[in-house]
């Protein structure tokens, strides 16, 4: 009689992480007995789901986590044959699993993550349904945020593994939450206590698109007992680039398919002594450019997260509610929760950069474009007056998936100015800031 003990231990860890903890299976079956073997995976998603976030569309943090479990979409899992020419057909004895469509659910903590085919109202009533493979080797292909309709029929080739993506044209960003580097306590300048990645102030209607790069890992699987191989033992590492007898446990090591770009706005030019609310952002494509910059419908790849086929270019406008521009007086003015000395330039330093809010919005990379390619258009209101639109050209630069390009716009009486334009890792990229 054969008998199969499943223990999942899953870890979303960060690109940066060096460590992740272990899927061990217990198998009790007598070795090349065929016996069943639930597919176990550990995914480094070397990016992370916004554990702090106050919205859940960015990933943006050490793990994809969840408080609020009915908003979790899960992680998607597709599993191919081994030449990715067809469906891999598992081993179906006690198993709900039948096809290769796999949907994997964690825990509040991004742990604990399990293969379910129902989901429930809390990660408490979760109802493990095991994905067992055989020893028929096949190929693994990740990506998130799972969707149940996917839209992947059948395939003949890698080329075939794409889903549809999309950039959303409108929406609003609520921007009362502050997630400055620095904020005002009582009497000084300080940096917010809690730990981890600041909230991401953007659509919670946008999505984060993730893909499983096995450039280096591979992606083979089956049970560890193909014929004429020694058996995988659970103790055993991952050996996904193995296409004989690779074993049942797999690193995904997910990336970000989209870039993101993110603006800061601070009045560093008596702009006014008045509160001034940063009402619209508006990114476009430069008139008589290369319309690079684009929204809309497009096709990810699962293979190397690379996108195709968007087309609409009449640009992005994000209206948001909120955000009240920091403004800078001379050395011994009064400084405030809306006022503040700068006292240098650098990320610890008080300045414009550190002391505003930052508003972000995905967007489909664009290897690079040329000084006069694409423009922003910043929208602000002094109380009640008319509101004021700056545009600026923004300068050469390319936006790349993953980096998140971060603009600084300074705003005087006469004009914007882009000061500073960083690219962080998400990878942040801080820019030069820009005068408006």
């Amino acid at each position: 009689m054969k008998t199969t003990k499943t223990m999942w231990v899953m870890l979303i860890a960060l690109l940066t992480a060096t460590s992740c903890s272990e899927t061990e299976t217990e198998i009790d079956p007598e070795p090349g007995s065929g016996g069943q073997v639930a597919l176990g995976i550990t995914p480094n998603l070397k990016v992370d789901a916004g554990t702090k976030a106050a919205t859940k569309s960015v990933v943006s943090g050490e793990k994809i986590t969840y408080t609020d479990y009915n908003s979790a979409p899960g992680l998607g899992v597709l599993v191919t044959n081994s030449t990715s020419t067809g469906w891999y057909k598992p081993d179906e004895t006690g198993s709900g699993y039948t096809g290769h469509h796999v949907r994997y659910i964690g825990d509040g903590n991004g742990a604990n993550w399990i293969s379910i085919t129902d989901k429930k109202s809390s990660y408490d009533q979760k109802n493990e349904v095991p994905y067992y493979l055989t020893k028929t080797v096949g190929k693994v292909y990740a990506y998130y945020p799972y969707n149940e309709d996917l839209g992947i029929s059948s395939i003949s080739s890698e080329s075939n593994l794409k889903i549809q993506v999309k950039v959303l044209t409108t929406g609003e960003i609520d921007a009362s939450t502050n997630n400055a580097r620095k904020y005002w306590d009582v009497n000084k300048w300080s940096q917010p206590s809690s730990k981890g990645t600041p909230v991401n102030l953007s659509l919670s209607t946008e999505n984060d698109y993730l893909y499983f790069d096995a450039t280096e890992s591979g992606r083979y699987v089956n049970n560890g007992r193909a014929e004429g191989q020694t058996p995988v033992t659970p103790e055993a590492d991952p050996d996904n680039t193995n296409d004989k007898n690779p074993g049942y446990k797999i690193n995904l090591n997910m990336k970000h398919a989209m870039a993101m770009v993110s603006f800061r706005v601070y009045d560093g030019g008596h702009l006014s002594d008045k509160d001034v609310k940063f009402t619209t952002f508006k990114i476009k494509n430069h008139t008589d450019g290369s319309s690079l910059f684009k929204t809309g419908e497009g096709y990810m790849s699962l293979t190397d997260g690379a996108i195709t086929g968007p087309s609409t270019t009449t640009g992005m406008t994000r209206t948001i509610t909120g955000y009240i521009l920091m403004r800078q007086v001379e050395e011994g003015g009064k400084e405030g929760e809306h006022a503040f000395v700068q006292n240098g330039k650098t990320s610890s330093s008080v300045n414009g950069q550190t002391v505003s809010k930052t508003v972000s919005a995905l967007v489909y990379p664009i290897e690079s474009f040329d000084d006069n390619e694409i423009d922003v258009e910043i929208t602000l209101q002094e109380g009640e007056n008319p509101v004021v639109v700056y545009q600026v050209t923004l300068p050469a630069n390319n936006w790349s998936a993953g980096d998140n390009y971060i603009y600084t716009f300074s705003a005087g009486r006469n004009k914007l100015t882009i000061m500073d334009v960083t690219v962080e890792k998400w990878n942040d990229v801080d820019q030069v800031e820009i005068p408006l």
